[in-house]
């Protein structure tokens, strides 16, 4: 009994000495403390960390921790994006779709949106997915085109997606 004690308490010691700056700068960020958070992440994704520059990225954008900073936002998503990171490149798309400088970020910020939608959605992402129909609904950044849109809905409604179920059934009511 006091052996599995003994290898409890260090275990539970071994783990929190584990736990490490990605996972302390993550709670310092769900927390709400971002300058800690900014702090802890920075190092990490100057080391190529994607989750670190994917929060930093995040920060940046929404002014946590500091003035909200689309520019910097877009080079840390755009840094998480490339190396795979599904929510950089769906967050990515949104940056260019609706963010305030997305004009002064890319020539053309919805085919840009487009474009990071389509490899977000091509990972899986059910949100890009529907985003991306949306875009090839209304033609925006892409080529209007009901099929594809139609074909990117089903995709986020087959992973449960709510809105996208909505937007087959009036797509369908329309025909």
């Amino acid at each position: 009994m006091r052996h599995r004690l003994l290898i409890l308490v260090l275990l539970t010691l071994t783990f929190s000495v584990l736990a490490g700056p990605l996972e302390d700068g993550q709670k310092a960020y769900h927390d709400g403390r971002y300058a800690q958070a900014i702090k802890l992440l920075t190092p990490l994704a100057k080391q190529n960390n994607s989750r670190a520059q994917f929060l930093l990225g995040m920060m940046s954008y929404h002014g946590q921790g500091g003035p909200e900073d689309e520019k910097l936002a877009s080079e840390w998503l755009g840094k998480a994006a490339q190396t795979g990171y599904v929510d950089a490149m769906y967050e990515l798309g949104n940056l260019y779709l609706v963010g305030h400088d997305a004009a002064k970020l890319a020539p053309e910020p919805d085919h840009e949106a487009a474009i990071w939608y389509y490899r977000a959605a091509e990972g899986g992402h059910a949100q890009a997915q529907y985003h991306l129909g949306l875009l090839f609904l209304a033609g925006h950044g892409v080529i209007k085109d009901e099929e594809l849109a139609m074909m990117w809905f089903k995709k986020a409604a087959a992973q449960g997606h709510v809105e996208a179920q909505r937007a087959l059934e009036v797509v369908k009511k329309k025909k």
